[in-house]
């Protein structure tokens, strides 16, 4: 028994299949289910790389972004030793936080005021919004001086 299929039915299925197509059709039929089979595991193990190769990309990827996730997390730690902020036991993105609030109280710029007889510096606190204008002016007349 092959399969749960016993030798006699194999040869019913035979007889039926001479009596349809006549023998000179059968080894024809007979290639054409070997080559569709053998055609089908082709595919099978072509798919199955397709998804080991995609298991690996995955696995990749998500290696890459762990680490440039840590780099990240090392860079806002040494800002933040940079500001004066003791890192240690702080999440990063409290981190961020506090490295903005200190931005905050302490951005300032100095300002050019000119009178008529003299010229004076005043000292004043700078906005997050005004600090960025700023910061892209000072760009922009860098870019400017590098041209020329």
């Amino acid at each position: 028994m092959i399969g749960g299929i016993g030798s006699m039915e194999i040869v019913v299925v035979l007889v039926i299949a001479l009596i349809l197509f006549g023998p000179n059709k059968l080894p024809e039929l007979a290639r054409s289910v070997g080559s569709a089979i053998g055609e089908f595991k082709i595919a099978q193990k072509a798919a199955e790389f397709d998804l080991s190769d995609i298991e690996k990309y995955s696995k990749e990827q998500n290696e890459k972004k762990k680490a440039d996730a840590k780099a990240l997390d090392n860079k806002i730690k040494a800002m933040a030793a940079e500001a004066g902020i003791d890192p240690e036991g702080k999440k990063p993105e409290e981190l961020l936080v506090m490295i903005s609030e200190k931005m905050k109280t302490e951005s300032i710029a100095v300002e050019k005021n000119e009178s008529e007889s003299e010229k004076e510096m005043t000292v004043k606190r700078l906005s997050p919004e005004e600090l960025a204008d700023l910061n892209k002016t000072c760009t922009e007349k860098a870019g400017e001086k590098a041209q020329v």
